[in-house]
């Protein structure tokens, strides 16, 4: 079926008649219609309830459709979460569907051509070459890039798919953009995941925003702490850009890019030792290690850690007053604090701080980070990562043979396996425990100047990637992944977009590109930044040839050989087979029955707390809307603050986890002190995790049933001990006696209740500590807060971000601009949908490099004219935009552009008639190539660059739609003979 095309007057029905703020973003609300200004539907129509396909907030839309087509969309005001509003992303999403850019066939580039192939012939190919390179080299020879833009049903298939290949060569974007938030806040207090709602920030007194700009990235969700605001609470924005949350917030501080750690100790030091305002009754019985977090703290007096920052003293102590003075507080973050050297600890820090005042774990309070793409939250719990299976099980021996007893049982599919059929498709046992190759850094296992061994720890090298809804330029070091891409066999890419998988690399065949179906062409699951969970509907068949991601893994299993564990029948049955694996996160309660429940009456749910507004006899009493995580069976109403134990745990409360067992390596408790709650009548002690709480499976035709560890900690009238009685007299290998000291009958978290870690034994740094970036305008401050020493075989290639950072010393002499990147309200991730929509590309069309306007007078330019910015890594050709929002010492660029190469266009790259509509050169071409240690994250946000303006015949030639919108906006102005200027 060809696309539907729109008049740009159809804009507004295209949004369901929605008035759309000036920025989108900018303003209070977004889009807030009503019938009388056209919001109604055509009676003639069929609406279908979705969830909006780009960040992670997941706003809920109606979108219309008319004879299998969508011809708009409505507002769905019943949605707990965003209540009717959407922004400029969500308000287009009718041309995500029709745009007439997307892969209509599967293509593959033969002779530097590109030419239509049937499904068959590509999925022979792809799965002919498969196994040819599993068989002469081994199964690590492939990289499997995952999505966060699939449904959770799909993620999870993903990382099956991976596992029966043989390899855990397999990453998708939340390696990049919250990988150092799982491992920063899953060290500290047990899961690595936003604590409250976002709904909740409404009751907080004070909410810290450090390096995320909510107002553009995540616009429907900053409604909350505007409403914080408006009842008297304090927004205060930590950034090193003036943005548009800046603009809106009460306070904001503007800091050195990569110095957040410093700056958080700052706030600290001034919080314990000036002030004495850390509530020492929190840390007394719920935090272990705060003597070793106080002797820290010792080295971040103000005065050092203003040098550090850009941060004035007296700046410093206002914010942390601000903090200390309120009753709750959050921290609330992105990609700006994650994307370091020390992101991990970036991460620490902000926890630790919440602990000290002692606002985590109640409504308020926590720590809230906002995810990205609209499924990056659960295609990582799913396990679409490197260094772990499904649910956080890692990757050891009893991780495996517990998914291997899953898909061993599940009546979802009809195959049947072992631990053992599992570790035969794997080269060695060392291999299958081994963290794999990740997004970020894969490229090195097929670059032409690496050796196995030496430079990348895996038998042999990449041969083939498969890039299944990923945009390459989101990866940092461009160049290099370039290179390593034209020496693969094989580069497969699946998506609903050519994308740059077609154009980034310099070769004349060896490209397959799958249509993937878009979100609104399929159904499942999808789970928002902060743990709920909500059903998709199908909104039409997918357009042209495309195919489901669903569909085209179930081809590609089965003609690899694996399909019989593959046939799921619907959608809704690897719902099931995950809610019986899913046992560490608790997403088990999540049914397809319960999940459809909460979106046909949404309306039910408050939007304040999440919680159903219903009588105690309904089916949904007691229900959180959408059942975060954990929701432990069938009857769990889902638990939307992590940790508070102000609830019964059958009522959604939770304690930290005691994840580490009962006691630290110095012997010290690291079980919580015993308290007597509201909801209970008498003490509650501290426990340890509940044995087998989280590898016990029920009935496998039950999925979501109560196992005995979960039914035994819901109950009052049972410990640990019986739990554990239990288990023993059915006949699991559990001894009791190990948990004879646990004998008080209480209910209980599965997870135990324990402390929280101010001090991780297992990182690097067991208490946060300020680094350097590897990149840096203070080389003497590196002298003493140096980055990590260089490491080899980490996510199996080598680290040297020391021999870098001490071999740049003098870089800012040559480079003497911090370079930083970030996000645009009118574009997602890598652009490829929203540069190939006609609204959000006319109303976003230039790439650009934000300058000071001394900067910009200094070399001569003005908004709209081009400019070069260098760094070690590559020169990106942009148009300058002149504003105040970067000071003198900075630019920024926003990272969703593609089809520009250091100032080449890529267009004749791509099929023809499939070119985006507008395009730009990458910011990743010259970020950063320093990582975290613990997670392999890149460091984006802090660089050295050179700006210097373009000459002539440097300037790329931009698409004359492109050259339109830009027209339009004022960007840019033509003489009348219509040349560009």
């Amino acid at each position: 079926m060809s696309s539907i095309s729109f008049e740009r007057r159809d804009f507004l029905k295209a949004a369901g008649g929605t008035a759309l703020a000036t920025a989108a973003g900018s303003s209070r609300v977004l889009a807030q219609s009503t019938e009388e200004d056209g919001a109604a539907g055509d009676s003639s129509t069929e609406t279908v309830k979705t969830i909006c396909t780009h960040c992670a907030v997941g706003c809920g839309l109606e979108m219309e459709v008319e004879n299998d087509a969508v011809v708009g969309l409505q507002r769905w005001e019943e949605n707990p979460i965003n209540q009717g509003g959407l922004c400029s992303k969500g308000a287009s999403l009718t041309d995500t569907v029709n745009s007439e850019t997307r892969l209509k066939e599967p293509m593959k580039k033969v002779d530097g051509e590109w030419q239509a192939i049937s499904w068959d012939e590509a999925m022979s190919e792809i799965a002919d070459e498969l196994d040819r390179i599993r068989t002469e080299y081994s199964p690590d020879s492939v990289m499997w890039m995952g999505s966060a833009k699939v449904n959770n049903e799909e993620a999870y298939m993903f990382r099956k798919l991976a596992a029966f290949y043989g390899t855990n060569n397999v990453d998708h974007q939340a390696r990049i953009c919250h990988s150092t938030t799982v491992s920063g806040l899953a060290n500290t207090w047990g899961f690595g995941a936003q604590t409250n709602p976002i709904n909740d920030y409404r009751n907080q007194d004070a909410n810290l925003i450090i390096g995320h700009n909510p107002s553009e990235s995540h616009p429907v969700m900053m409604q909350y702490p505007q409403k914080m605001q408006d009842n008297g609470g304090t927004i205060i924005v930590a950034e090193p850009r003036f943005s548009k949350t800046a603009a809106q917030a009460d306070k904001v501080v503007r800091f050195r890019p990569g110095t957040d750690t410093a700056f958080i100790n700052g706030l600290l030091y001034h919080i314990v030792f000036n002030l004495e305002a850390h509530d020492e009754q929190f840390i007394e019985d719920r935090v272990y290690g705060w003597d070793e977090v106080k002797e820290n703290l010792r080295d971040y007096d103000l005065e050092t850690v203003s040098d550090i920052t850009w941060v004035d003293v007296e700046e410093l102590k206002e914010v942390a007053e601000i903090l200390a003075d309120a009753e709750v507080s959050t921290v609330d973050w992105a990609m700006g604090a994650t994307q370091h050297n020390n992101g991990t600890q970036n991460i620490r820090s902000f926890a630790t701080l919440n602990l000290a005042l002692g606002h985590a774990a109640q409504p308020g309070g926590g720590l809230n980070v906002v995810r990205g793409h609209d499924n990056v939250q659960g295609a990582t719990d799913l396990g679409v990562l490197s260094n772990t299976l499904p649910g956080y099980y890692g990757l050891g021996e009893g991780a495996w043979r517990h998914w291997a007893q899953v898909w061993d049982q599940t009546p979802s599919t009809s195959g049947s396996t072992s631990y053992d059929e599992l570790f035969d498709r794997f080269h060695s046992k060392e291999i299958m425990e081994k963290n794999g190759l990740t997004v970020s850094r894969w490229y090195e296992a097929a670059h032409p100047e690496n050796t196995v061994g030496e430079d990348f720890h895996q038998p042999h090298p990449l041969k083939a990637v498969m890039i299944w809804g990923h945009s390459l330029n989101s990866v940092s070091e461009m160049k290099r992944m370039q290179t390593a891409m034209e020496e693969l066999d094989l580069i497969v890419g699946i998506d609903p977009y050519p994308a740059l998988t077609s154009s980034l690399p310099d070769r004349d065949d060896g490209i397959i590109l799958l249509p993937a179906a878009t979100q609104l062409e399929t159904k499942g699951s999808v789970t928002n930044t902060h743990r709920s969970i909500q059903w998709r509907s199908q909104v039409v068949e997918p357009r042209h040839n495309s195919r489901p991601d669903f569909d085209i893994m179930q081809d590609l299993a089965e003609r690899l050989g694996f399909g019989e564990h593959f046939d799921y029948e619907t959608v809704e049955d690897v719902t099931r087979e995950w809610n019986l694996g899913m046992r560490t996160i608790g997403m088990i309660g999540q049914t397809p029955e319960r999940l459809k429940a909460h979106q046909q009456h949404a309306g039910m749910f408050s939007p304040v707390d999440l919680k159903a507004e219903v009588t105690d006899d309904h089916d949904l009493a007691g229900d959180y809307y959408g059942m975060p995580w954990p929701s432990w069976h069938d009857e769990h109403p889902g638990t939307p603050i992590l940790y508070d134990a102000g609830k019964h745990p059958a009522a959604g409360g939770a304690d930290f986890r005691t994840r580490w067992g009962t006691e630290g390596p110095d012997g010290e408790t690291l079980l919580r002190n015993d308290y007597e709650p509201d909801w209970w009548d008498g003490t509650l002690e501290g426990v340890p995790q509940y044995p087998m709480w989280h590898t016990a499976l029920p009935d496998p035709e039950d999925p979501a049933a109560k196992t005995i560890p979960i039914e035994y900690a819901e109950r009052e009238d049972t410990s640990v001990y019986d739990a554990a009685q239990a288990l023993s007299e059915a006949g699991y290998d559990v001894d009791p006696s190990e948990y004879s000291d646990f004998d008080h009958a209480q209910p209980d978290p599965p997870t135990g209740r324990g402390r929280a870690r101010g001090s991780a034994w297992n990182l690097y740094d067991a208490v946060p500590v300020h680094r350097e970036p590897i990149e840096t305008p203070r080389p003497d401050i590196a002298e003493e807060f140096p980055t990590y020493g260089d490491m080899e075989d980490v996510f199996r290639v080598n680290l040297e971000d020391r021999s870098k950072q001490e071999s740049r010393a003098d870089l800012k002499d040559s480079h003497p601009m911090i370079m930083t990147t970030g996000r645009q309200v009118e574009h997602t991730g890598g652009g490829a949908e929203t540069r190939n929509n006609p609204y959000t590309a006319e109303r976003a069309p230039f790439m650009y490099a934000e300058l000071n306007r001394k900067v910009a007078n200094e070399i001569g330019v003005d908004t709209g004219e081009w400019i070069k910015v260098g760094t070690k890594r590559g020169t990106m050709v942009v148009q300058a935009r002149v504003t105040e929002r970067v000071n003198q010492e900075e630019i920024f660029l926003p990272f969703h552009w593609g089809g520009i190469f250091e100032g080449e266009s890529l267009v004749d790259r791509y099929p023809d008639g499939l070119e985006p509509l507008t395009i730009g050169d990458s910011a990743n071409i010259g970020t950063s190539d320093g990582y975290d240690p613990h997670t392999m994250m890149q460091e984006t946000k802090a660089n050295l660059a050179l700006v210097e303006k373009a000459g002539p015949e440097e300037i790329p030639e931009l698409p004359e739609k492109q050259l339109a919108y830009q027209e339009e906006k004022g960007i840019i102005r033509r003489p009348l003979g219509g040349d560009a200027e």
